[in-house]
């Protein structure tokens, strides 16, 4: 019985590194909780100063018809997309996955976007983030834009 003991405990001390988060995948998340925090103050400067200048974005939409539609834009065109405001919104990536190697990151997960607390749609994004002499930006990124491919349990967030 103390051998499994033992080597149960031997087992989680070696393993527990690799659930523990670097300050780097902190430090990277926290840039993109940021970028969902100044889209709901629809502040525009602030979320363009979270991108590097020529990142690029992709939203791959699916439209009712059920086609799908590329959009590609700069970090700077985007950011102008919270300018006027038209509802309280949230975006809620309930569980990012981060890694981060060096001055390299990415931040990636499914989503929840609130309007006025109702759920307008769900999808998956993916971050890449670079480390420069002012903290990590964001240089590329690639989001799913579904009406319609919100879980379950999704559909049941909150916008808390």
């Amino acid at each position: 019985m103390k051998n499994i003991i033992f080597t149960t405990i031997l087992i989680l001390l070696i393993s527990f590194p690799a659930f523990a988060q670097t300050q780097d995948e902190k430090d990277a998340l926290a840039v993109i909780n940021k970028m969902f925090t100044e889209m709901a103050n629809h502040n525009p400067p602030a979320i363009a100063e979270l991108f590097t200048k020529e990142a690029n974005l992709a939203a791959i939409i699916k439209t009712k018809d059920g086609k799908s539609v590329v959009r590609a834009f700069t970090g700077e065109a985007f950011s102008k997309n919270f300018a006027e405001k038209r509802g309280e919104i949230k975006e809620d990536m309930y569980a990012p996955k981060t890694e981060a190697d060096g001055d390299f990151a990415m931040v990636w997960g499914r989503y929840v976007f609130f309007i006025d607390g109702k759920v307008s749609h769900c999808g998956v994004n993916a971050f890449h983030l670079v480390k420069t002499e002012t903290g990590w930006k964001i240089a590329n990124a690639s989001s799913t834009i579904d009406p319609n491919a919100c879980t379950e349990s999704e559909k049941a967030r909150k916008a808390n």
